[in-house]
């Protein structure tokens, strides 16, 4: 399949950044500081739980969120430096890390767990789709080489569909997929919660979601920080984890303290604002090699990257086993 513009414009990225050196600052002027890139999505909510109950601070961080609008406008400030750690997924951190280690991920950020799932295959209203076989043959709506068209290519095999058996067609913003998705436009497409949850609402139908492989943990959101930050600032990315989980373990105890919050952060619709449960967030994981490879291969197989990058120069456990082990 044709790759989107999104993949082109990275991997372009990553090409210049081979030849041109990107500066950062003296470690010692950044140990206490750290810059995360945050999209306006569900999975970053830890993090604003953390700022507003004083956990960075109390870490002795001083953690600058730099927000933004797209995963390209993530990843670009990445290559270029501007931030050293984001929310990402393991699609990005493969492309990112197809030539050389440019990106770690230090622990899970979220992931689909039974009753809670994070992506969704959904079918247009008044459609006569109900089960996966139905969508044999039938356009489903995805963002090209992402998280997403990996998601559902693995969902839908799971449900006993073979590659041959689908049809993808590209929809890069998901604003549009949904109201394509809405107005028949397309008879079928996948969407991130609470999106998906929002399109129920309105008359779409549950086709199916990953909450089928959640033996697997394919389904995942990461944090990753740059390579030059693992090395030169380790101490303050143990410091960033350990809040990141007390806000978790916060949120899980009582998510609705927290939906004020999360609805002046992340994109809600009106629809769900009061409705949807906000689900439980993963505390002291980081990605198994399993997922890893598997999504590797998937990579490999739509010819996405050339070369799989290795588990181990791409995940780092480390730091959650040092705050586990200090922390037990």
């Amino acid at each position: 399949m044709r790759k989107t513009r999104y993949s082109l414009l990275l991997i372009l990225l990553l090409l210049i950044t081979a030849v041109t050196p990107v500066v950062y600052g003296e470690p010692a002027s950044r140990q206490a500081r750290l810059t995360i890139g945050l999209l306006p999505i569900l999975d970053v909510l830890p993090f604003y739980v953390a700022e507003q109950a004083g956990y960075f601070a109390q870490e002795g961080l001083d953690i600058e969120p730099i927000p933004v609008s797209s995963a390209l406008e993530r990843d670009q400030l990445m290559l270029a430096g501007e931030i050293d750690g984001m929310v990402n997924d393991l699609v990005s951190t493969g492309i990112f890390n197809q030539n050389k280690s440019r990106i770690v991920v230090v622990a899970l950020a979220r992931k689909a767990y039974v009753g809670y799932p994070q992506f969704r295959i959904l079918a247009a209203p008044d459609s006569d789709i109900t089960t996966p076989d139905d969508l044999k043959d039938v356009d489903i709506g995805i963002s090209e080489n992402s998280v997403i068209y990996y998601i559902t290519q693995r969902i839908l095999e799971h449900a006993g569909l073979s590659v041959d058996d689908l049809d993808f067609r590209p929809e890069p913003n998901i604003a549009v997929r949904f109201q394509l998705l809405m107005e028949g436009q397309l008879k079928a497409a996948c969407l991130p919660d609470p999106l998906a949850q929002a399109a129920i609402v309105s008359g779409a139908t549950l086709i199916a979601d990953d909450t089928v492989l959640v033996d697997t943990d394919f389904s995942q959101s990461t944090l990753s920080f740059s390579a030059e930050t693992v090395e030169n600032q380790p101490e303050a990315i143990e410091g960033f984890l350990r809040a990141w989980m007390r806000a978790a373990e916060d949120i899980n105890a009582d998510p609705d303290a927290y939906r004020d919050l999360w609805i002046e952060n992340t994109q809600v619709p009106d629809s769900v604002k009061d409705t949807y449960a906000l689900p439980p967030f993963p505390t002291y994981q980081i990605t198994g090699e399993a997922a890893w490879i598997d999504t590797m291969d998937w990579l490999l197989d739509l010819n996405i990257i050339d070369t799989a990058p290795d588990y181990a120069d791409s995940v780092d456990g480390s730091f959650i086993t040092a705050i586990m082990l200090i922390e037990g």
